[in-house]
């Protein structure tokens, strides 16, 4: 039996420990971090997007440009710099926001989701998991119908590939969500996609690890750091820690988010990566909450239910690297949420609000990587962006088919 070692255990990790386990690995999962899912995993939006695959790059985003580099868009932030990696990075990103290569992109992205939701699913039925799942659907708010029927095309797109999405007035969509009844601005469509669903991917990757080491044999390696993945006549034989002994495999696979730096220099390719930060808060539910998730594009804030906790997250701040937890955007966030739902959640001290702040590996494309690296053994399944948990079970099966084929 094949000795696999995956390096992450946030959702993309977790998912693919479950993957290779089921096609009869032997798997170890390893994070540096003391248990799983506590980076970017740990306090993400929390939606499962299946409808809403959308590649970040777009014609939309790339005419919006001006306003967001002179900072007249609250939640986006471009830190110009003189990296060359970030202008690789960058120059990509202009090419994927062309039409053509925006549909192609979310085709593709739409579709991993697909998988996902069915093997969610199929996880379900196998396993008992607690996450605060509930599959109540997601609403996206537009404030004019002009805005809604921009994006009339993608939505053709998404029809095409059967998937159900709904075009409501304020009075509709309210008498599926009352709580848009305190909604403060204009709501002129909404979009309702009524088999989304929300969960928490942090609470996911903890209970099903532990399902999986009974299940399947899983083994975890916690709080410790890989230095340097081994090898012998160019194909991958082991890992070498920090402050244990090295770890014999035959297989690896990078699922470690923005950290890249193990990778031989050959898989470092420039611009395939760039860290996009974002934040959130979770904040005890009040009587008003809302049971559907919402994405109110005007402040572009996400809102998912979890069991008696509100989630909210939002910003995306693209070109700040080493990133820091920045007080001035946090409150810009935070003002944002309680403005638009803050009679959902309960705000009234800091205490409440659980903030969190982490980076998304995002690619040009929004596609992730997902492909056989330089040394025999090794494989890539990284830059899941803001869409993770969405594509974690969907690119996991994509994995363990590539190493199928190539091991």
């Amino acid at each position: 039996m094949a000795k696999v070692a995956i390096i992450g255990a946030g959702v993309v990790g977790t998912a693919s420990a479950y993957m290779l386990c089921k096609a009869g690995l032997d798997v170890t999962l390893i994070d540096r971090n003391p248990g799983p899912a506590q980076g970017a995993s740990r306090a993400n939006g929390a939606q499962l997007s299946y409808a809403y695959g959308d590649a970040l790059a777009s014609p939309s985003f790339l005419a919006h440009m001006p306003e967001i580099l002179l900072k007249r868009d609250p939640a986006y932030r471009v830190r110009l710099q003189a990296d060359p990696e970030f202008l690789i990075w960058g120059l990509r990103f202009l090419f994927n926001s062309l039409q053509s290569r925006f549909i192609a992109n979310t085709r593709y992205l739409l579709q991993m989701a697909a998988e996902t939701s069915d093997l969610l699913g199929d996880v379900l039925k196998e396993f008992d998991l607690s996450f605060d799942y509930q599959s109540s659907g997601k609403m996206i708010l537009y404030s004019t119908a002009a805005a809604c029927q921009a994006t009339a095309g993608t939505r053709r797109l998404k029809q095409s590939m059967g998937i159900r999405q709904e075009v409501l007035d304020r009075s509709g969509a309210t008498a599926i969500e009352p709580a848009l009844a305190h909604y403060p601005d204009e709501i002129a469509r909404v979009i309702y996609s009524e088999g989304d669903a929300a969960g928490r991917p942090d609470v996911f990757c903890t209970t099903f690890i532990e399902r999986l080491r009974e299940r399947y044999g899983l083994k975890t390696i916690f709080g410790e750091e890989v230095e340097k993945i081994l090898s012998h006549a160019g194909r991958v034989s082991g890992l070498a820690f920090r402050s244990r002994e090295p770890l014999a495999c035959d297989l690896a696979v990078a699922a470690s988010g923005c950290s890249t730096e193990l990778l031989p220099w050959r898989d470092r390719l420039p611009g395939a990566l760039w860290p996009v930060q974002g934040y959130s808060i979770s904040a005890p539910a009040t009587e008003k909450a809302m049971r559907v998730s919402i994405t109110d594009l005007q402040r572009k804030i996400v809102f998912a239910r979890l069991g008696n906790t509100i989630r909210a997250a939002g910003l995306a701040d693209i070109g700040a690297r080493p990133y820091h937890f920045n007080g001035e955007r946090f409150e810009s966030f935070r003002s944002a949420a309680v403005e638009a739902f803050g009679q959902s959640f309960a705000h009234s001290s800091n205490a409440d609000l659980n903030a969190w702040s982490g980076v998304r590996p995002c690619t040009p494309s929004s596609r992730p990587l997902i492909r056989p690296g330089s040394l025999k053994g090794l494989y890539l399944n990284l830059g899941h962006g803001t869409l993770g948990w969405t594509l974690c079970l969907g690119s996991a099966k994509r994995l363990a088919t590539v190493i199928k084929e190539t091991k």
